[in-house]
C-alpha cells in the first residue's frame, strides 16, 4: 500500500486527495486530485499527532491539516481490519 485516497472537509467544502506513504508509514504525501505541483508533507509522530512539514501551495489553517491526518488515520484504521 503506497498510495491511497482520502476524502475530507475544508470547512463547507468536500475534498479529496491522494497519499503516498513512506518512510515506515511515518510520512505522508499528499496531493489534491487536481494535480497540485507542490504538495502538503506530513508527518506522523510516535504519540500520534501531526506536524506539517511542508504545507504546499494551498493556505490552508491548522485544523484542515488536522482534518487530513485524521482521514489518513481512519483510512489506516479501516485497512487493518
Amino acid at each position: 500500500m503506497n498510495a491511497f485516497p482520502v476524502h475530507f472537509k475544508l470547512g463547507s467544502l468536500d475534498l479529496d486527495a491522494i497519499v503516498t506513504v513512506s518512510d515506515n508509514m511515518q510520512r505522508y504525501k499528499v496531493e489534491m486530485v487536481t494535480g497540485e505541483p507542490d504538495p502538503i508533507l506530513l508527518k506522523k509522530m510516535e504519540d500520534g499527532s501531526w506536524i506539517v512539514e511542508h504545507s504546499g501551495d494551498r493556505r490552508l489553517s491548522p485544523e484542515c491539516f488536522q482534518h487530513i491526518g485524521k482521514s489518513i488515520d481512519e483510512y489506516m484504521k479501516q485497512k487493518k481490519t
